[in-house]
């Protein structure tokens, strides 16, 4: 019933947008890039996994400007993931709860946004779906070129409207190819996220306190997961167990607030760790000092991989070929009718952390903790240049409606 009011809703928005929005489709020829000073990208999304797989474009996005400002739209709960983002100059921040009892929020964003007189805006919606508050965001944004991937109803918010591709690919490769429309060839960079040294040692300190040192080998396990993608907790409480007595490690069980009445009633052995829970950017610190993270297909198997931490995913019910872990440090298990057996995932733990052992420094005590993750130099310094940070003096960061 709810699904049905809910789609009836977005049927009727769809219409009145329709009626009442004016819209010129414009050509991709027309676009000339020495104009293109302020670009906004728009993924207001719940999901921080879905976040995390824009990355990829924002690094190529920028390399391919590397004077322009870049902003990027995004759901408050993931603003400090995004707020000393080296490729970002600003992140605005969408608080959708809060605009339901009070709109007056909502339109002081939209007015943020059309001051700044963006040349250029993305919608980063998946090509499958139709995300209508991303579209309006699109449209609102007063941008003289709206790009997204073409779906019914696109052509009302978006002036620039990409095909859909036939064929299947990596969700990475879906946002790079906007840019590819657009402007030809693009690499694909890897998922990447900073990690600020702050963080890192604050991380430190916190696994002192629950007596895991520096010299440790860390496995962290995720129990979280959306619906029928999350491996069982039991089946993960077997795994911890066998990993602590087969490799001499310790494991560290992360969990979000879904999981609270799982983990309520948890008897674990000393060297199985329960963690608290922590603000985004202090998990990814967490995770990043990690060895090792196992995890069910979820947002924060993708945080591990934006990290650079070698991991081990187990796909239960969603496509390994658009969301899997890219690199030779990731390894991921598939199941076969929604089933993976605790003894599959073993086997395979074994010979992955038996190969990563002999190639990889990470699985060395610590690995590399304390180096940059940015999988290419700092987009602000170009021909002994340098370009101050955005986040230095008044009026630049986050902007919070």
């Amino acid at each position: 019933m709810l699904k049905y009011l809910e789609k009836s809703i977005k049927a009727l928005f769809f219409k009145l947008a329709r009626l009442f929005l004016k819209n010129s489709p414009k050509r991709k020829e027309e676009i000339d890039l020495l104009k293109i000073k302020k670009i906004l990208v728009v993924r207001q999304d719940k999901r921080i996994g879905n976040l995390l797989l824009t990355t990829p474009f924002l690094f190529a996005l920028r390399k391919l400007f590397p004077k322009s400002q870049i902003f990027y739209l995004a759901s408050k709960p993931f603003q400090n993931l995004f707020s000393n983002f080296s490729v970002l100059d600003e992140v605005l921040t969408v608080d959708k709860k809060k605009y339901v009892f009070n709109p007056s929020p909502f339109f002081e964003l939209i007015k943020k946004i059309r001051r700044q007189n963006f040349d250029l805006c993305f919608d980063l919606s998946d090509e499958n779906q139709i995300s209508a508050t991303n579209l309006l965001y699109t449209y609102l944004s007063g941008a003289k070129y709206r790009i997204g991937h073409k779906r019914d109803g696109s052509d009302i918010f978006l002036n620039l409207e990409v095909p859909k591709e036939k064929k299947s690919r990596h969700a990475v490769e879906m946002h790079l190819d906007l840019l590819r429309f657009l402007f030809g060839e693009v690499q694909t960079p890897e998922l990447n996220i900073d990690v600020l040294d702050e963080n890192k040692k604050n991380v430190l300190d916190y696994l002192d306190k629950k007596s895991i040192n520096e010299n440790d080998f860390l496995i962290g396990i995720n129990l979280g997961g959306r619906g029928r993608k999350r491996w069982k907790e039991q089946n993960f409480l077997d795994v911890a167990n066998w990993l602590v007595s087969k490799f001499d490690c310790k494991v560290i069980l992360i969990w979000g607030s879904e999981e609270k009445k799982i983990v309520k009633d948890l008897r674990l052995n000393k060297d199985i760790i329960l963690a608290d829970l922590l603000p985004l950017p202090t998990l990814a610190a967490l995770i990043k000092r990690c060895n090792l993270f196992v995890s069910s297909d979820s947002g924060i198997m993708h945080l591990s991989t934006a990290v650079k931490t070698s991991t081990f995913a187990i796909f239960i019910d969603s496509d390994p070929e658009k969301y899997e872990p890219r690199g030779d440090k990731n390894k991921i298990i598939v199941g076969e009718d929604g089933k993976v057996s605790v003894e599959k995932v073993k086997i395979g733990l074994q010979e992955f952390i038996t190969s990563m052992k002999s190639t990889d420094d990470s699985f060395s005590p610590r690995g590399n903790f304390f180096v940059k993750t940015s999988p290419q130099p700092s987009p602000y310094e170009e021909e002994g240049e340098k370009k101050p940070s955005p986040y230095e003096g008044e009026g630049k960061g986050e902007v919070h409606p």
